[in-house]
């Protein structure tokens, strides 16, 4: 998917972990963190049952050790933009305005 023109590719929180699937993102693509507070992940992931790595006996304290873990990896896409607690467009104009400049930077 990463060869095709104008496609976005939401990859899961832990794709991008995996040292192979990063190394392809950052040779083909435009990689974007969307970085978030533990407070609005775990408000948003506690409205949801089908996330797997935090059915445990303490669901925020195994998120703040996720974020722990992998936000210096996160760290290493092209792009950040911070989430919070807006109107999804909010957050995508964010986006377009980051990668816009981060292609402008680029020239």
């Amino acid at each position: 998917m990463l060869k095709d023109e104008g496609v976005v590719l939401a990859t899961g929180g832990g794709a991008f972990v995996n040292a192979e699937t990063r190394a392809l993102v950052k040779a083909e693509a435009l990689s974007i963190w969307l970085k978030a507070e533990v407070d609005i992940l775990f408000e948003r992931v506690s409205r949801r049952s089908n996330r797997p790595l935090l059915k445990t006996a303490n669901p925020r304290a195994t998120l703040e050790k996720l974020i722990e873990d992998r936000y210096p990896i996160y760290a290493e896409a092209d792009v950040t933009v911070i989430s919070r607690d807006v109107p999804q467009d909010v957050v995508a104009g964010d986006v377009i305005d980051a990668v816009l400049g981060y292609l402008k930077r680029q020239d």
